[in-house]
């Protein structure tokens, strides 16, 4: 039969398990943080590479960001342009002869 603890016995391993859930909660604290820093990283990554690719065709030197929205805009209203990105999105690894 298991020996029952005493008053003091019971206080000492509360307070140790209330430390060592502090302790997780700020790990846990911890990683949220880290993972939001490595989420916030990658789409800067995004962001800047998308917009190198962007750059190649409209250069901002000769376009302002209102022509380049405008531009856009234009693109993407077309219904064969559409087409095109849905099967990019559907079949990413096919080349088109667009």
């Amino acid at each position: 039969m298991a020996k029952k603890k005493t008053l003091q016995e019971l206080q000492a391993e509360q307070e140790r398990v209330e430390n060592e859930l502090k302790i997780r909660n700020q790990k846990l604290k911890a990683l949220k943080q880290q993972e939001k820093e490595l989420a916030r990283k990658e789409r800067t990554h995004r962001l800047c590479t998308h917009g190198a690719m962007l750059e190649q065709y409209l250069p901002p030197e000769e376009y302002t960001d209102d022509e380049i929205d405008n531009i856009l805009r234009t693109v993407f209203q077309n219904d064969n342009i559409r087409q095109f990105v849905n099967s990019v999105k559907e079949h990413p690894y096919e080349q088109s002869e667009t």
